[in-house]
Formats: structure tokens, sequence, C-alpha cells
């Protein structure tokens, strides 16, 4: 199970995070012998095995996922140059600006001088270091290779955070095209057709074509509605939300995403170039397969991925090819699972997960801007035609109700 913990260290700091445990009894005893006076601990709320590490962010109390990537990157180049451990980290803290990092820098720095290693001062911070993190570091210690290895998980995390940056600008500017529409239509629907139906009763006519009494009927609905709208849909995002967090149904949803025409599409595509890059990261610094498997699933983000990886792991255990299972769920593209047959057929299993997810990656790029690039233009279409109709028929009321006065 995992907790959550807030403790005081030897030096008066306020230090908190996650750590997992079989009872709450055993995270008070090794906050202790950590040196910290534990404050408060309790059962995390994150769903568990959800394989998603906790993002920080503004009101998370963590740092950024970017700069923790910042971090890795400064501390091995500050390795690589021949500084010790204790005093990269000092350098560190003081150049970190005053906040999340800072606090973070002093904690690990604190379980340094007590005598721990650096692969377990950061895995008291599960929510800020995965644990593909702190695996990958544990094996570059044990083989002398700590600073070269934090170089390479900072590349990666690099590749996977532009990736990510560029998905999202693709998305902004279709979302804000359809938002903008929303509030256009809502606003028409709201302010100004009941100005013209005012114009149109005043009239005194009942020839308003039906175009128009349409339009007119669903104004009148949206504004006796109009509150009860906001809740339901208020409510119904509180309970997505926390269902979606929660893990109810989430698996049944991530399935009927993966099985949409186009957003399915690009999610595999994301989903394969994660499993390729970790695993090829794992596998290129010292950790074994089956325990790189492992890994992958605890963070691979995805409940429908995550069960089939697990059958890839229990084929291991038992002797079998992991990619049997991988092939059976049609998950992965076919040339994926052959090339990682291949490699894992001449040993050269690393280098086929490099490869693969360097292709997928841009394989991905190219899905994602082809997607957006043809959803602009039938966005605009769609909400010029549904505005355009609106104001069609509301003018065209009042031409004819003008014609019939005169």
């Amino acid at each position: 199970m995992r907790y959550t913990y807030t403790a005081i260290s030897r030096t008066g700091s306020r230090v908190s995070g996650e750590m997992e445990a079989s009872a709450k009894q055993s995270v008070l005893e090794a906050l202790h012998k950590l040196g910290h006076l534990p404050v408060e601990v309790r059962e995390s709320t994150n769903a568990a095995g959800d394989g998603a590490a906790t993002q920080g962010g503004l009101f998370s109390g963590l740092p950024s996922p970017k700069q923790i990537t910042l971090f890795t990157r400064e501390l091995g180049i500050l390795l690589a140059a021949g500084l010790p451990i204790d005093q990269s980290l000092s350098l560190l803290e003081q150049d970190a600006p005053a906040g999340k990092m800072r606090r973070l820098i002093s904690a690990i720095s604190e379980q340094i001088r007590n005598g721990k290693s650096l692969h377990e001062a950061l895995s008291a911070q599960p929510a800020a270091f995965p644990p593909v993190y702190t695996s990958m570091v544990k094996v570059a210690e044990a083989s002398g290779s700590l600073e070269t290895v934090l170089l390479r998980i900072a590349q990666s995390r690099e590749k996977a955070e532009k990736l990510s940056s560029k998905a999202l600008s693709q998305m902004l500017y279709p979302s804000m095209l359809i938002v903008m529409a929303i509030a256009a239509v809502t606003i028409m629907l709201t302010f100004v057709v009941p100005r013209f139906k005012d114009m149109i009763v005043q009239q005194g006519s009942n020839e308003v074509p039906d175009q128009a009494r349409f339009v007119i009927a669903m104004s009148d609905w949206l504004v006796a509605n109009g509150q009860s709208i906001l809740i339901v849909l208020a409510i119904i995002a509180s309970v997505v939300f926390l269902a979606w967090h929660r893990g109810w149904g989430r698996q049944a949803i991530e399935d009927m995403l993966l099985r949409m025409p186009v957003v399915g599409h690009v999610m595999r595509l994301n989903l394969t170039v994660r499993f390729c890059r970790t695993l090829g990261a794992l596998l290129e610094n010292g950790v074994e397969l089956h325990a790189a498997m492992k890994l992958v699933r605890d963070v691979i983000g995805n409940r429908v991925v995550a069960a089939v990886l697990d059958e890839s792991y229990d084929a291991l255990r038992k002797g079998r090819s992991f990619l049997e299972p991988l092939a059976n769920s049609k998950l992965f593209p076919p040339v994926v699972i052959s090339m990682l047959r291949v490699g894992e057929e001449t040993g050269n299993l690393t280098n086929a997960c490099a490869h693969m997810a360097d292709m997928f990656e841009d394989k991905m790029e190219t899905a994602v801007q082809r997607t957006f690039t043809l959803l602009e233009p039938a966005v605009i279409l769609l909400v010029s035609i549904f505005i355009g109709g609106i104001v069609v028929s509301i003018f065209g009321a009042v031409i004819s109700m003008n014609d019939l006065a005169m």
C-alpha cells in the first residue's frame, strides 16, 4: 500500500512524500530510521496500480516534471565534472529558486548526509521520482556510471516532454475554437435571439417560419433551464473526475478510447513510444528484462496495457517469450512485435527498442499534426454553419414579419 507522510527532519525543515509499505507502522519506523519526526501518515488517496506517477505542478506541492528533468541533467553534469554527490546537491540547492524544488533537493541532501545512497534518497520521494528513475539510479550506482545514467535519464525525459509539448500545442487551437464556438452559440441563444423574439412578438403575427420557431424554442429552453444545465454539467464533471482518479470504470473507458478511429490510433502510437522508450532505457542501463517489464507496467499510465504487460511478465517468469501476450493484444503495431522478436533472438533488444521508439515518435508527431490540421477547418466550418443558420433563421423571420406588415 502507498502512504503519504509529513515529518520534521533533524534540521527542523518540513519534509513530505509518499512511501510503499505493508502497514502504517512500517512507514513510521522507516521515518524514525531516517532521523525524521513523523507529523502525519495516512493512506494515499491515489488509485493503486494506476501506473501514473504523480505529476508536479502549481498546486501539487511538488516540482514540475521539467524541473525534475533539469535537476537530473545538472546533477549528471556536476558529477561528470568530478564533484562529489553531496557537494553537487549543495550547489543545486543554492541555485534552485526558493520553493518546491529547493525543499526537495534539501530533503535529498539530508538523507545523503545521513549515509543513504542516492537511489535510497530518491526512493523516499516516489511522487517526484518514479520507480523507473530510482531503479536506473540504483543500477548506475552499483556499476559506477551514475553521471552517464543521469544524463541518459534526462535525455529520455526531455524527449518525452518534447513530444507531449508538441501534442499539447497541436490540441490547443482546436480546443480554443470549440470553446469559443460553444460560448458564441450560448450567447446568441440566451441574449441575441430573445431580443429578436420580442421584435417578432410585437408584430402580432403567427406567420413565423418553422426554422425560426425551432431556434426560438431552443433559446427559450436554454434560458429556462440554464442554471439546471450548469449544475448537471458540474455534477457530471465532478463524478467523472472522481471516478477517473479512483479508478472506477477507468479500464473500460481506456479500452473504449483505444478502439476509437482517430483518438485510438494516436493513443496506441503514444503507448508504443512510451513502452519502447522506457524498456530500452531500462535495458540500456543494466536492468534485467523481467524487472524492466515490471517497472514499465507500473509507469505506463494505461490499465488496459498494464494488464497486457502483466501477462508478459508472467510469460517471462514461466520461461516463455514476453512478446506473445503483446502480439495477441493487438495494441502494438506488428512491425514493433517483429523488430522486438528479432532483437530478442539476436540479443540486441535494447537497440531494437530504441529504433522503434524513434520511428514511432516520428509517426506520432505526423499523425497528431495531420489530425489537428484537418480538425481545425472542420471545426470552423461546423461553427460557421451553425451560427449562420441561427442568424439566417432569425433575420428571415424578421424580414417575413416586415413583408407581412407592409
